[in-house]
């Protein structure tokens, strides 16, 4: 397999990606973790004096923050844009050599879907 500069630069946004889904996910299972303790620790208080359990962490890593949804579709389209151009299936001969920067922005726009 042929690795040119253009795949490498997309490999490295996937690394940069999946990098960013890793350590979201590290955080969330922190979240959990002190939740649980904060809520076995309410537990052991006295039974007259229970305090109100700790908020439940969020369960979905999507953002709810509608401009990350709208920076993470644009995302998927440069991705998408960036499949056809390799593919040859936009005629556009200038931007077919160029198609790893679309396809680049793509994954790290669609990264911004992604919150605690």
């Amino acid at each position: 397999m042929n690795i040119d500069t253009g795949l490498g630069v997309v490999i490295v946004a996937v690394l940069i990606f999946y990098l960013r889904l890793i350590i979201l996910q590290r955080e969330r299972a922190k979240q959990v973790r002190r939740a649980a303790e904060a809520n076995l620790g309410n537990r052991k208080i006295k039974k007259g004096k229970q305090q109100a359990p700790a908020v439940a962490p969020r369960y979905s890593i999507l953002s709810p923050n509608r401009r990350d949804r709208a920076i993470g579709g644009i995302g998927v389209c440069l991705i998408l844009v960036g499949v056809l151009l390799y593919a040859k299936i936009l005629p556009a001969p200038l931007l077919q050599t160029y198609w790893w920067i679309p396809t680049a922005v793509g994954i790290v726009a669609f990264s911004w879907l992604f919150r605690l």
